[in-house]
């Protein structure tokens, strides 16, 4: 499989499948496909709740796998809102604003996490939880900041800066309100991050209900 970004404004991935090779996307992901290409639809996820979550996070229902039936190979290509940002899992989990997930060449287990510090710090109630083994690739507006935090290491982050958390849990995630911030552009509330764990940015704004 080979997987290639695309373009220097906003970027689109195009995928290369080998015969028998599979991808899995984010329903309504698409650009186009070639003849040989297959698409599966299937739920992601079971039960109620999870319906109910999956409406309130902002996910889709159903993810889409993408497999390639002939004996070429044979292209797909996915878009996003602004760009895309690739993110390896070794069995990890990676807490990501809502609706960010855009496809992986594995299936991953995306689920909704309910987080009160992302409520307090900006992100929102309802967050996206991803664990797996892939490479994931997440929507993301201009060129991503990649910071990795060692244990005890700190940042204070503007919520709609953030695209995805790796490695750091809840009690990692502190909000700071002050009256500085709101005054200086921020918001009455910044985001303080906690080490060890991988901080990735967005260089431009974006908010939970624009994703």
């Amino acid at each position: 499989m080979n997987c290639k970004l695309v373009g220097q404004y906003i970027q689109h991935l195009e995928v290369t499948l080998l015969p028998g090779e599979e991808f899995y996307a984010e329903k309504g992901s698409v650009i186009y496909l070639e003849t040989g290409i297959e698409k599966e639809l299937s739920f992601n996820g079971s039960g109620l709740g999870r319906i109910i979550s999956a409406k309130l996070s902002g996910e889709s229902l159903f993810i889409l796998r993408l497999f390639n039936v002939s004996n070429m190979p044979r292209k797909v290509a996915l878009g996003s809102r602004f760009g895309i940002f690739p993110v390896k899992l070794n069995g990890e989990t990676m807490i990501c604003h809502r609706g960010v997930y855009v496809g992986s060449n594995n299936r991953v287990n995306v689920t909704t996490k309910l987080s009160v510090s992302g409520l307090t710090g900006g992100m929102g109630l309802l967050l996206q939880k991803i664990q797996g083994n892939s490479t994931v690739f997440l929507d993301t507006k201009g060129t991503p900041i990649t910071i990795n935090l060692q244990y005890g290491e700190s940042i204070e982050v503007d919520e709609n800066h953030i695209i995805a958390l790796l490695n750091i849990s809840e009690p990692q995630m502190q909000s700071n309100w002050s009256l500085g911030n709101l005054l200086g552009g921020e918001g009455l509330s910044m985001m303080r991050i906690i080490g060890p764990g991988t901080v990735y940015l967005s260089p431009s704004q974006f908010t939970p209900a624009t994703i």
